[in-house]
């Protein structure tokens, strides 16, 4: 199979989805892999290093387009990307398609076989590639939240770092998941006070027992959260609320009782969720505002802070199924493999992620039985369920 390895063109986006010693794999198994010029750079992988791997390195885009049957990126391409794909190619990479209709309209009308990272889906429910970004996320927003603590970026001058003999910063994390719970470890591992508050019970009890000692895990229809709002340093949003909602975790009243020069950093960044104040997204040239003196964090990238560890950690978990794909071929791969199926976003003109049929009021149908009818046409056999007068 031929890859191919776009250069992201999102501002501050440098990770990439493949390594050199990913490249390297997939050529001792025969395959080829083209890339773009200065496609890891951003990361710290330089172009000689791909070619040292064997990869082919190519000038521009529209080389990679020409020459890849199936394409690589880490975010979802965007409308000046659009006119690049050939009808029929295969596109692996970050989607979140729902909330994105001309996107969807691109995969339909050049019949793409697209699968998204983050619908990836093990057995046990868990998403693998989204995963490592999260954990990067939450590790990177005690971090860059406290450098907004500091004075010289506006802060109050309070180091996340406990000192002997002195209380203890104290940080609030809001949703123990993945982010929130690296979080979490994260301000725990500088010497904070942290309360975690989540509200599914089973994951309570699933991380209770395996957290440090100054991390407090707490339920939130049970503990009121306010008392330890009001006095935290951070407060760090994980927690799913959609945007535009009409209840808030931290309301504009809730806020103004908020210690001055409080940081928050929202993961999720959704407008209007969690935070009712978070109403706008920031890069990481400018990521912060303050709302009656409380610092805001709403950088859509987080883990692009980090692109070397962020490309590294993602390339590990995408390689494996990489490796499936093209050793087996894109639909024996997803009828083969239930984890890649769930991902399986758009395939031969047909939607397959319901989220963005749902979302977006289109059709769509089950991932596998897009891929087994388009085999059976492709073997030019009629399909199974028109057999079954379906």
């Amino acid at each position: 199979m031929k890859i191919g390895v776009l250069k992201e063109t999102k501002p501050e986006e440098y990770r990439v989805p493949l390594v050199p010693a990913g490249a390297a794999a997939l050529i001792e198994r025969g395959h080829s892999v083209w890339v773009q010029a200065a496609a890891g750079v951003g990361a710290g992988f330089a172009d000689e290093a791909y070619r040292q791997a064997g990869a082919e390195l190519v000038a521009t885009a529209a080389d990679v387009y020409a020459a890849a049957d199936l394409l690589l990126k880490v975010k979802e391409p965007t409308p000046p990307e659009f006119a690049g794909f050939r009808t029929g190619q295969a596109l692996f990479c970050y989607l979140h398609s729902e909330t994105r209709p001309q996107l969807v309209d691109l995969l339909l009308e050049r019949q793409l076989t697209a699968i998204a990272f983050e619908n990836v889906r093990a057995s046990d429910g868990s998403l693998p590639l989204l995963a490592p970004m999260s954990i990067i996320a939450g590790q990177q927003a005690v971090l860059q939240g406290s450098r907004f603590l500091c004075n010289h970026r506006g802060g109050v001058g309070t180091s996340l770092v406990a000192y002997p003999g002195l209380e203890p910063p104290r940080v609030v994390v809001l949703g123990a998941g993945v982010a929130g719970w690296h979080a979490a470890l994260t301000a725990a591992g500088l010497g904070a006070e942290v309360a975690l508050f989540e509200i599914d019970l089973e994951r309570i009890r699933q991380i209770a027992p395996g957290l440090p000692a100054n991390v407090r895990v707490l339920h939130s229809l049970s503990v009121d959260l306010e008392p330890y709002l009001v006095r935290a340093n951070l407060i760090v949003n994980a927690a799913t609320v959609p945007p535009a909602s009409d209840r808030h975790l931290i309301d504009r009243s809730l806020l103004k009782r908020l210690q001055p020069g409080t940081v928050i950093v929202d993961v999720t960044a959704n407008l209007g969720g969690a935070v009712e104040t978070i109403d706008r997204y920031t890069t990481h040239d400018d990521p912060v505002w303050q709302v009656d003196g409380v610092i805001h964090y709403a950088v859509t990238n987080i883990p692009g802070t980090v692109a070397r560890t962020a490309s590294r950690a993602l390339a590990m978990a995408v390689l494996p199924y990489l490796l499936e794909l093209a050793d087996l071929g894109v639909p024996r791969a997803l009828l083969e493999n239930p984890a890649l199926c769930s991902g399986l976003t758009a395939i031969a003109g047909r939607l397959t992620w319901q989220e963005a049929g749902r979302m977006q009021d289109r059709p769509w149908i089950e991932p596998e039985r897009a891929v087994r009818e388009m085999s059976e046409r492709a073997a030019g056999r009629p399909a199974l369920q028109s057999m079954l007068g379906d």
